[in-house]
């Protein structure tokens, strides 16, 4: 028998309305969290707001366990139809109007709250730098689940479908400037061209193969070098992305791409990490996918639950696990019918799917044991 939760469906499609409309950059949600604030306040929410950043943590209950739900609240400058905008194109409008649901739940039902509950709506998840910011600032104490959630792309998972873990993979981005000696075009003998070097230093990372059938990659995916047409370039930038579907798997993958960097390093070329940014991938947690796949199970039947399938996407949610401030975590990867897919501005999604994601996250803590052990 099928839990009875409801939802204000028209509160869902309203908060999602506005906050579609009005998509901001990482750090910069300063209308995302004051409308966030509003509605909080308005359920009679009891709320924190971030000091120095934007975002919020809502507080429900008391006692054990503390449960933890997160929703990133960031969205992405992206050019579309030759016009430079701000799109929700990974579906974090979506997210949001999903967890607010959620909170107006508990505020109207505390007595089907066990324990403490703990809402994060975390900045700058784009960047992969907002997680962290939150786990630094303090506030968030320490958590024995956390339940996190995204809409998925309809080639993985169909509306009325889930998957109760997203195995996200490794990621980790290198921002280098690579330095040479400058020489006529005529005389390149004369100089140390950063052109060659970066052709030599890509053909090495395109070389690097692990003894693993775990999907990685190693991608460059920025390049710029030179400024006019005679000279030989002794200045250049580039970035490399690198992907791998575990955290061991991404320290030897970082080993083998450092050895390639120093190896390119001959005479007047010299090479330097200028950034290097890691989002960690899912830990999977037993406890937590039991949890999640029993909830999925409450509200679209036996049928809806799918096979977590690996993808080389990454997520900063996986942070609080990685940095040990989640002794538990899964991800809901919620199907939604969703094409062409994430991070295309012109993204559409079945709206109708929040609510079975609403209500998917609410059982999540419901079923939540006191004794997470």
């Amino acid at each position: 028998m099928k839990p009875n939760i409801i939802v204000n469906s028209s509160d869902i499609y309203k908060d999602w309305n506005y906050l579609h409309e009005h998509g901001e950059t990482a750090f910069q949600e300063v209308e995302t969290t004051k409308y966030l604030a509003k509605r909080l306040s308005e359920m009679g929410a009891s709320f924190e707001l971030f000091e120095n950043m934007t975002g919020m943590i809502v507080t429900l209950g008391s006692g054990s366990p503390v449960i933890g739900v997160r929703s990133d609240i960031d969205a992405l400058k992206q050019t579309y139809k030759r016009k430079t905008s701000v799109f929700h194109s990974c579906g974090h409008d979506a997210h949001m109007s999903i967890v607010l649901a959620l909170v107006q739940y508990f505020v109207n039902n505390p007595d089907k709250l066990k324990g403490t509950l703990k809402v994060i709506f975390q900045p700058a998840e784009e960047t992969v730098t907002g997680a962290e910011k939150v786990i630094k600032s303090g506030k968030l104490p320490h958590l024995d689940v956390l339940y996190g959630l995204h809409v998925t792309p309809e080639s993985e998972v169909r509306a009325k479908q889930a998957m109760p873990m997203l195995p996200a993979a490794a990621t980790r981005t290198l921002w280098l400037t690579i330095r040479g000696k400058a020489a006529h075009a005529g005389t390149p003998q004369l100089g140390a061209n950063v052109i060659d070097a970066f052709t030599n230093l890509n053909e090495k990372l395109r070389r690097i193969k692990l003894n693993t059938n775990l999907p990685y990659s190693v991608t460059t995916t920025m390049v710029h070098a030179g400024e006019s047409s005679n000279i030989v370039p002794d200045y250049g930038t580039f970035a490399i992305d690198f992907r791998t579907q575990t955290n061991e798997l991404m320290d030897i993958l970082e080993k083998e791409i450092f050895d390639a960097i120093d190896s390119a390093q001959e005479g007047d070329i010299k090479i330097s990490i200028d950034g290097n940014d890691l989002s960690p991938a899912a830990i999977p947690s037993v406890k937590a996918n039991t949890v999640m796949e029993q909830s999925i199970i409450d509200i679209l039947g036996a049928e809806g639950v799918v096979e977590p399938k690996p993808n080389q996407g990454g997520d900063d949610f996986h942070f609080y696990a990685y940095d040990g401030l989640a002794k538990e975590s899964t991800m809901l990867g919620l199907g939604c019918n969703l094409n062409p897919g994430l991070h295309i501005p012109n993204m559409t999604f079945e709206k109708s799917s929040m609510i079975d994601g609403a209500k998917i996250m609410i059982a999540a803590v419901k079923n939540t044991p006191s004794e997470f052990d």
